[in-house]
């Protein structure tokens, strides 16, 4: 059961007869291709190729996409599931799709320690996220756009394999007040190859869950979505 804010809630009851109850949409696709692109530019001088990890702050920059889709069943005496002012009531059998992309801007700082073979870092900033969402039946079919901003941010441990070659993990959040994508969370993990001085590419695997929640006169959302990630960076010093 949800209801809006006092306000809000008067006019939605006026035209929808109360508080709305509805079923979460929820899919998950766990054979999802993460693609990403990225860049970053060391603020702190250094001997090291940009492409290095290495000590000190930097600005870094990701773009993001992600498709997937899944089923959901509607039981007998649920509450149905709205999208774009489409009801589909139970009994029935729901694909969801979605087309989710994510870019961010972050200042990050990152620390070696152990002879320089273990790395830690901090990253913060704004994430603005856009969401295609789909639902369809045999008989009907909705789809709706979102898009949101907020801070993001996380943390990340950093190995080196051998000069060129490190191990990366990161886990990150994101938040905001709009409608749409208001919760998000990933972690990841890396094999991150130096092809040049400002070039690397990294392949591993990554996991997203992005969710809507109290959203006005439509079902709240669960997105959950990992698979192999592959991403190039270009990488800049000052």
């Amino acid at each position: 059961m949800k209801c809006s804010h006092p306000i809000v809630g008067a006019l939605t009851a006026f035209s929808l007869g109360g508080c709305l109850s509805t079923t979460r949409i929820d899919a998950e696709d766990n054979r999802a291709f993460l693609p990403s692109v990225s860049g970053s530019v060391n603020l702190t001088e250094s001997k090291e190729s940009p492409s290095q990890p290495q000590n000190g702050h930097a600005l870094e920059f990701e773009a993001f996409r992600a498709r997937g889709s899944d089923s959901q069943s509607l039981a007998a005496g649920q509450s149905p599931v709205i999208l774009n002012n489409t009801t589909f009531s139970a009994p029935q059998q729901l694909r969801n799709d979605f087309d989710f992309r994510f870019a961010s801007a972050s200042w990050r700082w990152r620390k070696f320690f152990g002879g320089r073979s273990l790395g830690l870092e901090t990253f913060a900033g704004l994430g603005y996220s856009w969401l295609d969402l789909t639902v369809s039946s045999p008989t009907q079919q909705a789809s709706q756009n979102f898009s949101t901003l907020g801070p993001q941010g996380g943390a990340g441990l950093i190995w080196r394999l051998h000069p060129g070659t490190t191990l990366q993990a990161r886990i990150a959040g994101f938040v905001s007040a709009r409608e749409g994508v208001n919760r998000a969370v990933r972690g990841e993990v890396f094999l991150v190859k130096a092809l040049g001085e400002n070039v690397t590419v990294r392949a591993g695997y990554a996991g997203w869950e992005a969710k809507g929640h109290d959203l006005l006169a439509i079902s709240d959302f669960r997105l959950r979505f990992s698979g192999p990630a592959l991403g190039l960076e270009f990488d800049f010093g000052m």
